[in-house]
């Protein structure tokens, strides 16, 4: 019988952890496309108040107006470098939780390794007994019919 693999329990550790860095991974991805959907929708808001502030130039505005305008889209510019900022960070985590993920699955897969060798082992060990007991049962076969009185 094959002896037990004594690392398995480093095995589904090193499983357990490579799969919480993809999940990790999935999250930070998650993160990083909410944040550019959400730079997506401040460019988009700027652009329409571009728009409406172009339509209410040809159409005539009081000075206040205008001023409403350019102090709102002003904040729209900050908040898009700001969110642009956000998104650099986001860029970051997800990296550095590439990183580790593949930390984690070089080594899931060096303990693999381990554990596909100590299988081979045995099976090369199972194997040379399995053929050591047919060997020996050859002998005494041929041992009986050779020497039949002495069985």
């Amino acid at each position: 019988m094959a002896k037990p693999f004594h690392l398995q329990s480093l095995v589904d550790l090193a499983q357990e952890r490579s799969d919480a860095a993809a999940q990790t991974l999935a999250k930070l991805k998650q993160i990083w496309q909410e944040a550019e959907n959400k730079r997506t929708q401040l460019e988009s808001y700027l652009q329409e108040y571009r728009n409406r502030l172009q339509q209410q130039t040809e159409s005539g505005l009081t000075a206040m107006q205008w001023q409403d305008y350019q102090a709102f889209m002003a904040k729209l510019e900050l908040a898009i470098k700001a969110q642009t900022a956000e998104i650099e960070r986001c860029q970051r985590a997800w990296e550095a939780g590439q990183v580790d993920w593949q930390t984690c699955e070089r080594e899931r897969k060096a303990y693999l390794t381990l554990r596909e060798r100590h299988e081979a082992a045995e099976r090369k060990r199972e194997d040379k007994l399995e053929q050591k007991l047919q060997d020996e049962y050859a002998r005494n076969l041929h041992h009986r019919k050779t020497n039949p009185h002495d069985a």
